[in-house]
């Protein structure tokens, strides 16, 4: 089991460093053609841009290409004085400089996207330009536009569903956490704290299935709920099998021996059910993130069929608690067991059919 994931792990890593190299490549190659179009003297701010803003997700390409516009209107703007200081009223480079790179440092020390504008100055004053100097920081500024535009552009299009492979391998390690919060529970002879601490563990995890959730919202103009049910349910899913887990904990180091109210033979059965099952959901998981297959429907009839029930403890709490979770364990199961690319598939076909047949009908 160790092994699969570890593969998994492999493969994801070798699958999203592939896609980052081509979003990168194609930023730079729009970015360097559209500099070339536009006939910038200096294209290659143009392309460092394109590099420093294409990130693997839309939220950081988004958030980095806004500091740098931000920042690099902000200088452009400021470098406006110390240009005209220089032209009209003659002052030193040094002074006139100084003058407004003074503001800019401060201004950046409480809001860092300033940061751009500090180097757009820096350009626009400190480089000598061929053309007018009121030129150096309108290029700059269309430099950038171009270069955030390139990035932002290329990283909507071009292989951008790594939010969902990526909300998939957090859910693979959410639910290894889980599972391994229940075996430490069953063995006993742990304190609480251990458990709370594997608990946050699995919060942890649950917090980046959700940022990735949120971020592949952004992928597409089309509802999650609508392109991709599973995904869009997959984080409340899980967050109540933790909650269940934690309460089947506490329930199991509450009891002072835990074969009262587990007979042996029966917690055997329940442990080997229940395992294949958490198994199932980490190798579906595993799957997705590697690429979105969709499965069959049969194989998470036959895992959930195997779930044992809780009918066999005689603690009524054990009873409870377990029979809760094994409940939404089954609802887990048969979520990621839905094969809902197919089902949309044949939702349009057969959506298809019959808006055809009924025009038909109204011809005739």
């Amino acid at each position: 089991m160790v092994a699969r994931g570890l593969s998994a792990l492999a493969r994801w890593r070798v699958h999203s460093a592939f896609c980052q190299s081509v979003r990168l490549l194609s930023a730079v190659g729009l970015a360097a053609i559209v500099a070339w179009l536009t006939s910038l003297q200096e294209p290659g701010w143009a392309l460092i841009t394109s590099v420093i803003v294409t990130q693997n997700s839309i939220t950081d390409t988004i958030s980095k290409g806004r500091d740098q516009l931000v920042g690099t209107l902000i200088g452009a703007s400021v470098s406006v004085i110390p240009i005209t200081l220089m032209l009209f009223l003659h002052w030193p480079l040094w002074g006139a400089f100084t003058l407004a790179f003074v503001p800019l440092v401060v201004l950046a020390s409480f809001n860092p996207e300033a940061r751009m504008g500090i180097v757009t100055l820096m350009i626009a004053i400190l480089f000598p330009a061929d053309d007018s100097p009121y030129m150096r920081p309108i290029e700059r500024v269309i430099a950038i536009m171009i270069g955030v535009s390139a990035s932002t552009l290329v990283t909507y299009v071009v292989l951008h569903e790594q939010a969902r492979r990526d909300a998939f391998r957090n859910a693979a390690v959410t639910v290894r956490q889980i599972l391994a919060m229940l075996q430490k529970a069953r063995a006993g002879h742990v304190e609480w704290s251990v458990i709370q601490d594997m608990n946050d563990e699995c919060a942890a995890s649950l917090r980046l299935v959700h940022a990735a959730l949120e971020e592949a919202r952004r992928e597409h103009w089309v509802p999650l709920e609508e392109r991709d049910p599973m995904l869009a349910r997959l984080p409340n899913g899980l967050r109540q099998l933790q909650m269940d887990a934690l309460v089947v904990a506490r329930a199991m180091l509450s009891l002072p021996d835990s074969g009262v109210a587990l007979p042996a033979q029966s917690a055997a059965a329940l442990r080997a059910g229940m395992l294949r099952g958490f198994q199932w959901i980490i190798q579906r998981c595993e799957s997705e993130a590697v690429a979105r297959t969709g499965a069959d429907n049969r194989v998470a009839a036959e895992v959930i069929a195997a779930l044992p029930s809780a009918t066999g403890t005689s603690d009524p709490i054990i009873r409870f608690v377990v029979g809760i979770l094994l409940t939404d364990l089954r609802r887990l199961i048969q979520l990621l067991g839905d094969d809902d690319a197919d089902r949309d598939v044949k939702s349009r076909y057969w959506s298809g059919w019959r808006a055809l047949f009924s025009r038909r009908g109204k011809t005739a």
